[in-house]
């Protein structure tokens, strides 16, 4: 059940009518009674039936409990017909319902339902306007019944009489105990905005401004939402906003204005209605003619929020008001910041909505030209670092215009005074930029503007005095500025080929593409040029620039009918006639190379042979009858070539190509067979070289040749030279030394041949880890060949009489071939290895045998005979038995898959030497198909 309305709040909290405002007790609905119905009838029973109903029952009641509610209910009747009395019909009688109020709470002081007979008092005493009384009751109500339903209300209509009386420190308190009330039965919500907006009000009367801010803000956080639109707030907070927005300012005015607004702000954090507080204290500002303290809030929102929508309005919104406050010495520094902080350029600028950025746009149309314009004046009218500083600013405003509105109507002007300010400057690429974009950037409709030719030459001009500055460039940076110019040149020339001007720009880019040796354009555009018919000057210039670039072109025929017209057309006296003599000549020359390319030999070569009939002195006749060698080495007419090359050494010997014959002969001599002269070539060539690696590799090759041609002197010269001198690489070296043991060989120098197969061991033993397949194998050949030799050795030596003396000799022999042999064996080359086993157990079992069939004393008896051949057995059994065993490891090397003739000889051996072992006859044993 509810109060009726307590009065609203008169004074500074009332809104401009009499309406209650949201949140006191004048705008809380009255309470009434349930309209009753009984059972199946319809009819309305009234509250004089209802309450005589009540008081016919209440004396047949015993319980005192009953009694007491029937009371209380009674109570509440009475109230109720006192209220629609005053309210229908302006009659206070109210008396009887307080009486019977307190006549309850006499009767029951510690009743349970107490809280709502309080509840009902107050209200009461509202209505007749008993303040005092009215508080008393409430103050009973919120101290005795902490938990009642009704205690967060009475709490703030505590706090509203309260603030009446001028207790503001006791209202702020009770509002305080509203906002911290318990939210979970939500019984606080409906009066948390009034209580504190109350709240406020009561730090504003104790000047507590600060703290009153803090309060406000908490109001506009609860009914403003979040598109911060005044006309989207609910409506019955509508009025409560405006008064807010009002009342801040009047905070404000205490504090220190706008900074204050911005550290509340900045302690509350960003606000949706942020920018509504600004606005409204700004509006109230202006309103009161207080011009520089609305600047100052339009400044310090901007400083908070500098990326805000509203951020460049409020620039926009400053200068308006010092126009309108006659402040114009700070207007055009404004201007100028405006274009800074949301301009094209600006950070602003490319994080702002479509719509910000429409009325940035809006301003900057204006802004733009009216700064750059003064600027450009300035600039003018003053010289030195002033004069630049303008001129600079002037550029920047005109090039932002640019930049901003690309397609706008007096883009090219602003474009145009932007290159003539960029040339004042010495800017020289931001001038030619700008020139150029007016020249040939806009869809100019019918005949060119005057302006965007002479927009076009001023490029061309600015290029000019650009070009002055690269000699201090890098290379790279040089060429690529030029081709810039180049580009810009043939825009001019292209674009105005009537302007009396182009000819002249034409020719220059068609020397500058000469100079960098793009041709096929020179060509194109010295025809372009010629087909104007110029002045006899650039018509010969361009005509030999043309010639020049068909022969570059590898165009030679034309080439060498365009040297023709240009020499008719260059003046005798002309001291460049040579170099086109040389010229004509070399188009011959080249016309020949083509021919070759393409294997038409005969005429190639005759190409070649014209050159001397064309020019004759001509320094390319030389390299003419060179190229036709090569030709014909090309083409393997060997022998004609050679002839050449043989008639060119002679004709031309300080020739610059001399040096290479060498090498080409060589081949054609190879070619042809003449293996010594190859060799006499490749001998000179190791005189040529300039590196120890490409003598050697001649040296190498000279010996090859020489062996091969079959002059045994020069070939042995020669390997020897080359392997005295380059023992490395080391299978090269075995290489030569190869072949020098056997080139001895042939000639019969024994000595010779044996130190050079020790030279080839030697090399491999020095560093057999270095060593290839085929290196062990030349060292292991070179090894069985001097271990073959002590073979013979020891095979010539027979066992005669005495018999001590030449067993001595026979026993040496046997140890030095069956080290060299063991020497060979221990190279690991398989071939020779089984060779060396065979022939070591040969040995010994030769020396057995030896022994056997040695001379035997003269004189013996039949006994000493018989004694002495069992001597010789006897001597003879261990060599016969060291071959067997060698045999029989030698034979065993078939269990790693060797079996060449030295392992077969060593089972032949081993046949003769252990028959019962090795020389069984195989049996083959039939098959038994059946039994029985």
């Amino acid at each position: 059940m509810g109060l009726s309305g307590c009065q609203s709040i008169s004074g500074p909290f009332a809104g401009d009518d009499n309406t209650p405002k949201p949140g006191t007790l004048g705008s809380l609905k009255p309470a009434a009674m349930p309209e009753l119905s009984s059972v199946g009838d319809a009819r309305k029973i009234t509250r004089e039936q209802v309450t005589e109903s009540y008081r016919a029952l209440l004396p047949l009641l015993q319980d005192p409990g009953k009694r007491l509610e029937v009371r209380h209910r009674l109570a509440d009747l009475e109230f109720e017909r006192a209220e629609t009395q005053l309210v229908e019909n302006a009659v206070d009688e109210m008396a009887g319902a307080i009486e019977a109020y307190e006549n309850l709470l006499a009767e029951n002081p510690g009743g349970e339902t107490n809280d709502r007979i309080l509840y009902q008092l107050a209200r009461a005493y509202d209505l007749r306007g008993m303040r005092g009384l009215q508080l008393d009751a409430l103050d009973r109500l919120v101290n005795d019944y902490p938990r009642s339903e009704f205690w967060v209300e009475s709490q703030f209509r505590r706090g509203d009489i309260l603030f009446r009386q001028n207790r503001y420190a006791e209202a702020e308190d009770a509002f305080m105990t509203v906002i911290n009330a318990d939210s979970s039965d939500g019984r606080r919500e409906s009066f948390l905005v009034n209580a504190q907006y109350m709240r406020g009000w009561s730090q504003f009367k104790q000047e507590d401004f600060r703290a009153a801010l803090q309060s406000y803000l908490s109001v506009l956080d609860l009914v403003v939402p979040g598109d911060t639109s005044v006309v989207s707030i609910e409506k019955q907070y509508q009025t409560l906003t405006e008064d807010l927005f009002r009342v801040f300012g009047l905070s404000l005015s205490y504090l220190d204005g706008a900074r204050t607004l911005q550290s509340l702000f900045a302690e509350a954090g960003e606000k949706s209605y942020e920018r509504l507080v600004y606005d409204r204290y700004g509006d109230q500002l202006l309103e009161q003619e207080r011009y520089s303290d609305a600047i100052s809030v339009y400044e310090r929102y901007i400083e908070s929020r500098p990326f805000s929508a509203w951020a460049p309005r409020y620039h926009i919104r400053i200068i308006d008001t010092l126009q309108a406050a006659g402040f114009g010495s700070t207007i055009v520094d404004r201007k100028a910041q405006f274009v800074s902080d949301y301009g094209f350029y600006s950070t602003y600028w490319h994080q702002a909505d479509e719509e910000t950025l429409r009325y940035i746009e809006q301003q900057l149309e204006s802004l733009l030209p009216e700064l750059a314009n003064r600027q450009y004046a300035l600039a003018t009218d003053s010289t030195g670092q002033a004069s630049r500083e303008h001129y600079l600013a002037a550029a920047d405003y005109y090039e932002e215009f640019a930049d901003t509105f690309p397609v706008h109507p007096e883009t090219p002007e602003m474009l145009f005074l932007l290159g003539e300010a960029r040339l004042a400057l010495e800017q020289w690429p931001e001038a030619i930029a700008a020139f150029e974009q007016v020249a040939y950037d806009f869809p100019y409709q019918g005949e060119v503007p005057e302006r965007a030719r002479e927009a076009g030459y001023a490029s061309v001009l600015a290029f000019r005095e650009y070009a002055k500055t690269w000699p201090a460039e890098p290379e790279e940076d040089y060429r690529s500025y030029a081709e810039f110019q180049q580009m810009n040149r043939l825009r001019f020339a292209n674009a105005f080929p009537l302007d009396p001007r182009s000819d002249d720009v034409l020719f220059t880019a068609v020397q500058y593409r000469f100079e960098q040796q793009g041709f096929q354009q020179v060509v194109e555009l010295s025809q372009q040029l010629i087909a104007r018919n110029p002045r006899a000057e650039l018509l010969a210039e361009s005509s030999l620039l043309l010639a020049r670039s068909l022969f570059e072109l590898e165009q030679y025929g034309t080439a060498e009918l365009a040297y023709q017209d240009a020499l008719q057309l260059i003046p005798a006296d002309d001291e460049r006639r040579s170099g086109l003599v040389e010229s004509l000549a070399a188009s011959v020359f080249r016309q020949a190379e083509v021919l070759a390319d393409a294997g038409q030999t005969a005429e190639a070569v005759s190409e070649f042979l014209r050159v001397g009939v064309v020019a004759p002195t001509a320094a390319l006749r030389a390299n003419a009858e060179y190229d036709a060698a090569t030709l014909l080495m090309e083409l393997e007419h060997w022998q004609d070539a050679i002839d050449v090359m043989v008639g060119f050494r002679a004709d031309y010997p300080d020739h610059e190509q001399i040096d290479r014959l060498p090498a080409r002969l060589a081949l054609a001599y190879r070619e042809t067979e003449q293996w010594e002269r190859a060799g006499d070539e490749l001998n000179r060539l190791f005189a040529l070289a300039t590196t120890d690696e490409e003598r050697r590799e001649n040296l190498l090759i000279a010996a090859e040749l020489y062996e091969r041609s079959g002059n045994l002197a020069k070939a042995i010269d020669t390997w020897r030279r080359y392997a005295n001198n380059y023992p490395q690489p080391r299978d090269q070296f075995m290489e030569a030394a190869k072949s020098l043991s056997g080139l001895y060989d042939q000639t019969g120098n024994d000595e010779r041949r044996r130190f050079w197969l020790r030279e080839q061991m030697a090399a491999f033993d020095e560093a057999p880890e270095e060593a290839d397949d085929r290196m062990r194998y030349l060292a292991a050949e070179a090894s069985v060949i001097l271990a073959r030799e002590k073979l013979e050795s020891y095979n010539a030596i027979r066992l005669t009489l005495p018999l001590n003396e030449s067993m001595r000799a026979k026993t040496d022999a046997l140890e030095e071939a069956v080290g060299a042999y063991q020497k060979t064996s221990g190279y690991g080359v398989s071939s020779f290895s089984t060779e060396a086993g065979y022939q070591i157990a040969h040995i010994y079992a030769r020396l057995g045998q030896d022994l056997m069939d040695s001379e035997r004393p003269p004189g013996l008896s039949e006994l000493e005979m018989a004694q002495y051949e069992l001597l010789l057995e006897e001597q003879a059994f261990p060599f016969e038995d060291n071959a067997i065993s060698i045999h029989e490891q030698n034979a065993s090397q078939t269990r790693n898959g060797i079996y060449d003739e030295w392992v077969r000889r060593s089972f032949d051996a081993l046949k003769q030497l252990l028959p019962g072992r090795y020389n069984k006859p195989e049996i083959l044993t039939g098959v038994v198909d059946e039994l029985g």
